[in-house]
């Protein structure tokens, strides 16, 4: 039993039982402690209350003794409190100075043990860093060299292939001014006297691309690459109609860059499925006077319905200045056109127009 026990047997009379009981444990302290105390828990403190006993059975007490007993009480208790709550902080503020000096001790050897280490890395790293220089330097030599070496390659290729194509370009004119004359001169071949194909070379290598076309839109930069290769034109469309309502469902354009071309991009083009051009057969020709700049001019249309089998897919447009497409030429463009109608009618059947 502890010590509060002993004193508070030796005030409390017998059957006492309207204060509140408590009952404390006290570790005991080393004879002769050499160094700092080490951290003491404080003192528990368990609350026991003892079970209501039924009214009738509680018995009344003098009320001078249970004051007495109870100050006594609250007096030891505030002691042993202040006592344990000094204990504490002195115990606290012991271990706190220590850790504090471990801790200070600790980043003194780290910073000392990093200083060594970044010496000694400093060292390693000087020789490190000129390999390393050395190497990028040789490298970007070899580098520059191989690229300056690439550049001359291209280079020669490129003026072979352009060498070619000019080859090839002029033998193809001087063949297409030939037959032009031919024609003219003969007047009973002029109307659809073939023109150069070179065993059919042209025409396959033309079919071959609008076969392989993937919008309505390639289609339509092969047939304006054939036509500046045959004339000169202002202007030049492809429009293609709807499948279900009177209307053009795309059309692809393309004017020249003069005061004229910026004319005719904004012209209005009869087109579309109720136009002229889309019920005939043949070329329809239309020609009017345009102001351009400070001068006036001659802009000559003809158009042409792109029709697969019975149906009209669409119309093709050629506008030119001054002077109108001759029949010879215009009978090689409805050539191209019978080539590239039944791409232009499989495109316009699954809306692909501008590709990807």
């Amino acid at each position: 039993m502890s010590l509060l026990s002993k004193e508070s047997d030796a005030v409390l009379p017998a059957g006492f039982s309207d204060g509140v009981e408590f009952e404390e444990t006290f570790p005991e302290e080393p004879a002769a402690p050499a160094v700092a105390p080490a951290p003491v828990a404080p003192p528990r403190l368990t609350l026991v209350r003892p079970a209501p006993e039924p009214e009738a059975q509680l018995e009344p007490t003098t009320a001078p003794v249970g004051d007495a007993s109870e100050a006594l009480y609250e007096e030891q208790l505030e002691r042993r409190l202040r006592d344990a709550e000094e204990l504490v902080t002195r115990t606290i503020e012991t271990m706190r100075l220590e850790e504090e000096r471990r801790l200070a001790e600790w980043v003194r050897e780290r910073r000392e043990e990093e200083e060594r280490r970044l010496a000694a890395r400093a060292t390693t790293e000087d020789g490190l860093a000129r390999r390393i220089e050395d190497m990028l330097t040789e490298w970007q030599a070899r580098f520059e060299q191989r690229l300056e070496q690439r550049r001359l390659d291209d280079e020669r290729m490129a003026e072979r292939r352009r060498a070619s194509d000019e080859e090839r370009l002029r033998a193809w004119r001087t063949e297409l001014e030939r037959a032009l004359s031919v024609r003219f001169a003969d007047p009973r071949s002029a109307d659809r006297a073939p023109l150069p194909d070179r065993n059919g070379e042209l025409r396959t290598s033309v079919r071959d691309a609008i076969s392989s076309a993937t919008s309505a839109r390639d289609v339509g930069r092969i047939l304006r690459d054939v036509l500046s290769e045959i004339t000169h034109t202002s202007a030049f469309a492809v429009a293609l109609h709807h499948t279900e309502r009177d209307d053009v469902a795309y059309r692809y354009r393309v004017a020249s860059e003069d005061e004229l071309g910026s004319l005719l991009r904004r012209d209005v083009l009869d087109d579309g499925p109720e136009g002229a051009a889309a019920h005939m057969d043949g070329w329809v020709r239309a020609h009017r006077a345009v102001r351009v700049g400070a001068r006036n001019t001659t802009v000559h249309t003809a158009q042409l319905a792109i029709r697969d089998g019975e149906a009209t897919v669409g119309v093709l447009t050629i506008q030119t200045e001054a002077s109108a497409v001759p029949d010879a030429l215009l009978s090689r463009v409805s050539d191209l056109v019978a080539l590239a109608a039944r791409r232009l009618a499989d495109l316009r059947a699954s809306g692909t127009f501008r590709g990807a």
